[in-house]
């Protein structure tokens, strides 16, 4: 760990690369789409192969500076939060980390990278199959016959001409047409600013409905994301195609349920394991103390940006990070055998 920590902590080592990443990584917390996947997947693929044991001291030492982030971001969106969603995944996830603490002691760095690669396209390409397809062959998904159930919606305009969603919310699939999204009266649809975030958030649906196939994707995400999380620190990514394409929870409410989620996670569950695993210890608190504090400044200055992206193009960016994460990490772990 003394060699690792010496590493890091030197300007002409790791330390001007982990002080970058702590700041993107805070404005990916905070709402940035995509910047905390990619600081994470960074921080993976730049772990010094030339310490033994480098991965797991490299993603130990993010755990303390993602809880601080977690807190700051939990904070900051207080008031829109998913709990039913938090309670659900925590115990499933606690199962998957003592799970993924046994994994990491039998399971090589390459192979670690390649299975929670894998692992994650498989889930993503589930989830957007159909979303990709219709874009790229749009006349071929049209003659794919769809068993949908009607959502109990009802739409009414807010005071800014917005259209908001209201009624019961159930996690199904359902099937829409390019020229269907058209408003009255012949305007076109506009997406969503998140000026209107919160009365969207408040009115989109309701978290206590949770659905059968919602609670197996649920257990699915909870136990692999919780096995990921303690071989590359990669649940990130997971939880995110969970939340917006299962749950499908506006960008806000995201936001902070996710922010909350890992906060319980890592003071309740990673800090504790990678304590006693003997990858996470005294040594590093000063590191841990300036970048967390760089990583603050992060959270903070998020939110101004996340609030002039429209929600569409905000899941977008969100899932197209998802799959170069995952992406990259089956490269690495295929590139390195």
């Amino acid at each position: 760990m003394e060699e690792y920590v010496s590493q890091a902590s030197s300007v002409h080592g790791q330390l001007p690369l982990l002080v970058f990443l702590a700041a993107v990584m805070g404005l990916g917390k905070g709402g940035v789409p995509g910047f905390a996947t990619v600081a994470t997947a960074v921080t993976v693929a730049t772990a010094p192969p030339s310490i033994s044991g480098g991965l797991g001291y490299a993603v130990a030492l993010q755990v303390p500076i993602l809880t601080v982030i977690d807190i700051s971001a939990a904070w900051i969106h207080s008031d829109e939060l998913d709990w039913p969603t938090v309670w659900l995944l925590l115990p499933l996830s606690f199962v998957g980390m003592a799970l993924g603490q046994c994994i990491d002691e039998r399971l090589s760095d390459t192979h670690a990278r390649l299975a929670v690669g894998t692992l994650l396209l498989v889930i993503l390409t589930l989830r957007t199959w159909r979303k990709v397809a219709s874009t790229l062959f749009p006349s071929l998904v049209r003659k794919i016959p769809i068993k949908s159930v009607k959502r109990k919606f009802s739409f009414q305009e807010d005071e800014h001409g917005d259209e908001l969603l209201q009624g019961g919310y159930h996690d199904v699939e359902r099937q829409t047409s390019p020229d269907a999204s058209s408003m009255k009266d012949g305007s076109s649809s506009k997406a969503p600013s998140f000026a209107n975030a919160t009365k969207q958030q408040q009115n989109f649906r309701n978290p206590s409905s949770i659905s059968l196939p919602t609670l197996g994707w649920a257990a699915i995400v909870g136990i692999i994301g919780g096995a990921s999380t303690m071989l590359t620190n990669s649940m990130g990514p997971i939880l995110n195609v969970y939340l917006l394409s299962i749950r499908k929870l506006p960008p806000p409410a995201y936001i902070g349920t996710r922010a909350v989620f890992f906060c319980i996670m890592n003071l309740f569950g990673k800090l504790p394991m990678r304590v006693a695993s003997g990858t996470l210890g005294m040594p590093m608190l000063p590191l841990v103390a300036g970048l967390g504090a760089v990583a603050t400044v992060g959270v903070l200055c998020a939110k101004p940006i996340m609030m002039s992206i429209s929600e569409p193009t905000f899941v977008k960016l969100e899932l197209s990070v998802v799959a170069f994460a995952g992406l990259k990490l089956c490269w690495m772990g295929l590139d390195t055998q």
